[in-house]
């Protein structure tokens, strides 16, 4: 990966929801009650139409720690590709 953008950003966090949440029946449901969303904002995350911000971020980094490596690992990414 050359960049940390937007794209890649959302793409992260819909691969990471998708494999976590997306064999669950009711999957959005049951992540909107477990951070405190809309069912219809958690399907979008999970079809990629958009991607969490702010709070939301940090709620799903919370119920998710797979997600939170991942946003640790671009993080971590990022700062690599300055040096």
């Amino acid at each position: 990966m050359s960049t940390i953008d937007a794209s890649t950003y959302a793409e992260t966090v819909t691969g990471v929801l998708k494999r976590k949440y997306g064999p669950l029946k009711c999957a959005a449901k049951l992540l909107a009650r477990a951070v405190g969303s809309t069912p219809r904002t958690v399907q979008n995350w999970l079809d990629g139409t958009n991607a969490p911000r702010g709070a939301e971020l940090i709620r799903l980094m919370q119920e998710c720690d797979e997600l939170r490596d991942e946003i640790f690992r671009l993080v971590e990414e990022g700062k690599c590709q300055k040096e």
